[in-house]
């Protein structure tokens, strides 16, 4: 079996999981769109399925960030970071922000211009949790979510060295106070700090540990135990189901993990993997607009048609939006 102590900063599986995670995502907000919400593409028995799509992001983020950016000077650090994200979202957003004040007659449908400053910051969809209008229009609070992580790495890099236990438990329990009491007002305990805080951690641990996540049958059996209980029987929950739902994130994690270590990669398969993992960032970007704008466009279509051009389109304009950043970088 695959061990994941390597020395390689590039494993396809979680090229692999990354594109699974966008996939999950992408189907849930399209099935949302069509107000498909008993499809199983949209909701299992504790939950629905975006919630798993990020918290399976939370966990690889944390776990490819830390195993890549280990004593990594500051200001390389940031360097990488900005243009990984900003690039591709002042493109996306700038596009989106042009078709949308087209179609709406008027460049100031978010309010006072000067809010466009959260869009280009990346966190105005964030900002309309706490009724704040704003010209939000591609991404989701994942986006704000993640940059506050990506910032955060700084301490938590640190911490993990200096006090991992002490830390663990600081964030396991106001995890479980946010999925208890709400802790984080307005904003829904998937979105909220305290959980991107707890998952991301737990990736960064799985890489500090990475025996955790090697095979072993007792680990399979319970993953499989825990991930069916979720998605079959309903379970009970006090504040609120987020627990629930991490633990069939974290259970596919593992268990897609191992089972895409299996496959056979040649130099090929990589390589697409690689690309695709890439730009799954500005396919998350950019599909749920582009989703919305097919389902307008082809109104009155067969679905599973709108469903397969809204993917590739968003494949096409990801690639686009791709290149151009690659040019900006170099």
């Amino acid at each position: 079996m695959t061990s994941f102590n390597q020395k390689t900063t590039r494993m396809p599986q979680f090229d692999l999981l990354r594109i699974v995670a966008i996939l999950i995502i992408f189907n849930y907000h399209f099935c949302n769109e069509l107000g498909k919400h008993d499809s199983i593409f949209y909701e299992y028995r504790n939950g629905g399925w975006g919630s798993v799509g990020t918290c399976i992001f939370f966990i690889l983020s944390g776990f490819m960030i830390h195993k890549t950016c280990q004593n990594t000077q500051l200001i390389r650090y940031t360097k990488k970071r900005f243009l990984s994200i900003y690039p591709a979202l002042w493109i996306s957003f700038l596009i989106a922000y042009l078709i949308t004040s087209l179609q709406k007659g008027s460049f100031l449908w978010g309010g006072n211009i000067f809010k466009i400053s959260l869009s280009f910051l990346g966190f105005d969809t964030y900002a309309v949790y706490y009724n704040v209008l704003t010209y939000a229009c591609v991404g989701e609070w994942f986006t704000g979510m993640i940059i506050f992580l990506y910032a955060s790495y700084l301490v938590l890099s640190i911490l993990i060295r200096k006090a991992p236990l002490i830390t663990s438990v600081v964030l396991f329990l106001l995890y479980l106070a946010e999925s208890m009491f709400a802790i984080q007002p307005v904003v829904p305990a998937d979105a909220s700090i305290f959980t991107g805080l707890a998952l991301f951690w737990l990736g960064m641990l799985f890489c500090e540990n990475t025996k955790w996540l090697d095979y072993s049958l007792l680990k399979t059996i319970v993953a499989l135990i825990v991930s069916a209980a979720v998605l079959f029987i309903p379970l009970p929950y006090i504040g609120n189901v987020l627990p629930w739902k991490n633990l069939l994130g974290i259970g596919i994690f593992y268990l897609l993990v191992n089972a895409f270590s299996l496959i056979p990669y040649g130099d090929k398969l990589k390589a697409a993997l690689k690309y695709l993992s890439s730009i799954s960032f500005i396919i998350y970007l950019t599909h749920h607009f582009i989703i919305l704008q097919m389902l307008s466009l082809m109104a009155g279509k067969d679905n599973i048609l709108v469903y397969f051009v809204s993917i590739a389109l968003t494949l096409i304009v990801s690639i686009v939006i791709n290149w151009i950043c690659q040019r900006i970088k170099d």
